[in-house]
């Protein structure tokens, strides 16, 4: 099988669920640390102990009661991980949440856990972690120990906020891609949530960042890394790259996960030989990639950190006031066209470190960030969904992001950092059963 004919196999899995305008939706991704009242993450495998297994259990029991069908899953580290059905506005994206948070946050209450609202373990160490029973996640821990520095970080001790988008066209998608990608560091500092790293304040560094720009070279970080530098041509340069990308696992027909040496084009290639190749074999391919911003058969968008209770929301409100506003999209589209091959590279790398005094393309960081959230605020404007957006713009026009904001606090406090989260959780748990009440 050629390499265009495989590009075409991938381009037609992105186009399989195209949308009319009128049926666009967005969905929500979120994942939670748990903690249990000693500061020790609870166990991701089954065992003695309140496990996220038995809580996933749990936690689909009681939504299916409540009459919401979210996914759920496990991540390798015991991170628990909801991912919304896909919804035709912020109005009921927010509803089927705030159950979900409901539910979590009744079964922590009745197993004494806390649920974590940061993007980052703030204590231990990965290597201190148990790694989930399960051969692809393990397959995954041994290629990262050879590819990057954090890749286990990334896996086991992080947590995120991802936004779930459809399209109409191909081009559309393509346009949508590179405006994400030409956006993300100002994502990464606008919502970096990561104030603490191994049992200290991470200052200025953007942790979560540095760790996802350290894991896997040849699939993590940004379109642009991968020299998709334009929206023309996106899906095609998108997808020649899927195709060269190293396999990390196969799923066998039998249901198996196996290991296979070369490139995900290969593997593919070797299934059509014989021919069984299927769409699902083309999805095992597109998860193994890792960008920031990247295709499955939507568009997902992979870069804001988890934010604290009650923000979660944000982020999916930022990119649908700039992604389905077609104004504020090309508003947005031609700025982004015009910043310069040099611009871009150097607004990835000043992304790992939170100081919006830098300037790039003639304006400091921080006056990008305030415009992008002046986009995002007029395209909500139209369809009436700004409320999920104003209070955080506020709170990060006055404090600036949670990453700094949260260190104040800490450094104020005088106490520990086991027991400043211990205390936080007490006073958060508040807020969140008035939140969830609402």
């Amino acid at each position: 099988m050629s390499l265009s004919d495989l590009i075409s196999e991938v381009k037609n899995v992105i186009a399989s669920q195209l949308r009319s305008r009128e049926d666009l939706r967005v969905g929500l991704e979120v994942e939670n640390l748990i903690y249990d009242q000693k500061m020790n993450r609870i166990p991701v495998n089954s065992g003695t102990t309140f496990s996220t297994s038995d809580l996933k259990a749990r936690l689909e029991d009681k939504n299916s009661e409540k009459g919401i069908a979210p996914t759920l899953t496990m991540e390798p580290g015991g991170q628990i991980e909801y991912a919304s059905e896909p919804h035709r506005s912020l109005y009921d994206l927010n509803s089927e949440l705030k159950t979900y948070m409901a539910n979590l946050f009744h079964i922590a209450e009745e197993n004494n856990l806390m649920v974590s609202d940061l993007a980052l373990e703030p204590v231990l160490p990965a290597r201190n972690i148990t790694i989930i029973d399960h051969m692809k996640y393990k397959l995954m821990h041994g290629r990262f120990a050879e590819t990057g520095t954090h890749g286990h970080e990334m896996m086991l001790n992080s947590s995120s906020i991802q936004i779930n988008l459809d399209y109409t066209s191909l081009e559309e998608a393509e346009k949508l891609a590179f405006v994400s990608d030409c956006l993300h560091p100002f994502i990464a500092l606008l919502f970096s949530n990561a104030p603490f790293y191994r049992g200290k304040p991470a200052g200025k560094q953007n942790m979560r960042e540095i760790i996802w720009r350290n894991t896997d070279p040849s699939r993590s970080n940004c379109l642009f890394d991968h020299d998709i530098k334009s929206s023309d041509g996106l899906l095609d340069n998108f997808s020649a790259y899927v195709l060269n990308t190293p396999t990390l696992f196969t799923f066998e027909k039998d249901g198996s996960v196996g290991n296979y040496e070369g490139t995900l084009g290969d593997w593919l290639g070797s299934l059509y030989d014989r021919g069984v190749l299927e769409s699902e074999d083309i999805m095992t391919a597109l998860h193994q990639i890792f960008t920031q911003v990247r295709f499955k058969h939507i568009l997902e968008i992979r870069g804001p950190d988890h934010l604290p209770f009650g923000y979660e929301l944000a982020p999916a409100a930022f990119f649908q006031g700039i992604l389905r506003s077609p104004d504020t999209l090309e508003k947005v589209m031609e700025i982004c066209k015009k910043w310069s091959s040099g611009d871009r590279k150097r607004l990835n790398e000043l992304a790992q470190t939170i100081d919006f005094s830098c300037e790039v393309a003639g304006q400091t960081l921080q006056v990008w960030c305030e415009q992008f959230l002046s986009f995002a605020l007029e395209g909500l404007t139209e369809s009436g969904e700004k409320k999920f957006l104003e209070p955080f713009a506020e709170e990060f026009l006055t404090t600036g992001p949670f990453s700094l904001s949260i260190q104040a606090s800490f450094e104020q406090s005088g106490k520990s950092i086991e027991q400043f989260l211990k205390d936080r959780w007490e006073e958060q748990k508040d807020l969140l059963g008035e939140r969830i009440k609402q």
